[in-house]
């Protein structure tokens, strides 16, 4: 995981987005123990301040979690909970969409064209 200093993007978004990249491409797996704080902070050139902000939102995601006096750790992939996590997510976009005009065939049709986009 690089973070690029040069970038406009706030280095705590490239820590997370590094991480969860890590984890998809299996680079950090289930259980993997972290590097903490400050080792991550030093490691990358970042106020601790900065990695424990990225370390709390992947907390609040379920990507990691940290156990007391232990260090923090990779969490498994729960499908069941990821599942219900995007229909959550889902509902509130269509909500959302639903209050500023945009009916559930507008969202369809996104979600294809997103579909094809992918494959």
């Amino acid at each position: 995981m690089q973070i690029d200093h040069a970038s406009g993007r706030p280095y705590y978004a490239q820590l997370v987005a590094g991480i969860e990249h890590d984890i998809r491409t299996g680079l950090l797996q289930p259980d993997d123990r972290l590097p903490s704080v400050r080792e991550m902070a030093r490691q990358h050139l970042l106020n601790p301040n900065t990695v424990s902000k990225a370390y709390k939102q992947l907390e609040a995601s379920r990507v990691i979690r940290t156990v007391a006096g232990k260090g923090t750790y990779v969490n498994g992939l729960n499908a069941d909970e990821i599942r219900r996590d995007v229909q959550h997510r889902l509902r509130q976009v269509v909500q959302q969409a639903q209050q500023v005009g945009i009916d559930i065939a507008a969202l369809h049709q996104w979600l294809d064209q997103m579909e094809d986009k992918t494959v």
